[in-house]
């Protein structure tokens, strides 16, 4: 075989091969779902049950472009005196709309919502104490058996923190990301003032 003739074969093979990778890369591969680093996360009570309740702010984005659809996200906290699911799933947008979670489609754009998570029962069984906690992210995505764990965060709450949370019923926790040292710093917070500062 002529010489010409084999570049042109080894470029026909080259230019095959890329196109194939091209449509994996755009049409074929999901990707891995992941979330930043929450700058914000506050632990608090509400309604007349005084449930426990805990939202972040956060970007969850795709490494592909195909994106993927979450099904469900939930959160384990490991608590100084035992572990406990939150499952109810919930998402704010910019104008404050408060939707029930399932079928979020999350692009390698990304999408940014404030996500709330509550006990889904018994929440009386539950009471922040002082300690340590370690707070776990999870989500489920269609198309994958396993959830994914986008978040896996250690704080720690003493006791004049944990007891205000237990005793005055509109105080907030703020866990604020500290940049320098990597961690969370705790800030006790009214919603009243609360409002005027973040």
């Amino acid at each position: 075989m002529p010489h010409r003739e084999i570049v042109t074969v080894l470029l026909a093979i080259g230019s095959f091969v890329l196109s194939l990778y091209t449509l994996w890369l755009t049409q074929l591969r999901h990707g891995r779902l992941r979330m930043t680093q929450p700058t914000f996360i506050c632990l608090k009570r509400e309604g007349r049950v005084a449930m426990p309740k805990v939202f972040l702010r956060t970007l969850l984005f795709t490494t592909a472009s195909k994106g993927r659809v979450v099904e469900n996200m939930y959160m384990r906290l490991n608590a100084p005196v035992g572990t406990y699911l939150f499952d109810f799933w919930g998402h704010t947008d910019d104008a404050g709309k408060l939707t029930f979670g399932s079928g979020l489609f999350v692009g390698q754009q990304g999408v940014a919502f404030n996500h709330h998570f509550d006990p889904p029962r018994n929440p009386e069984l539950f009471l922040f104490q002082d300690g340590e906690y370690r707070m776990e992210m999870y989500a489920t995505t269609i198309g994958r058996k396993t959830p994914w764990k986008l978040l896996d965060v250690a704080f720690m709450l003493d006791s004049e923190q944990a007891a205000e949370l237990y005793q005055i019923y509109s105080r907030e926790l703020f866990l604020l990301w500290n940049s320098e040292t990597r961690t969370y710093d705790v800030r006790a917070e009214s919603p009243e003032k609360s409002s005027t500062r973040m």
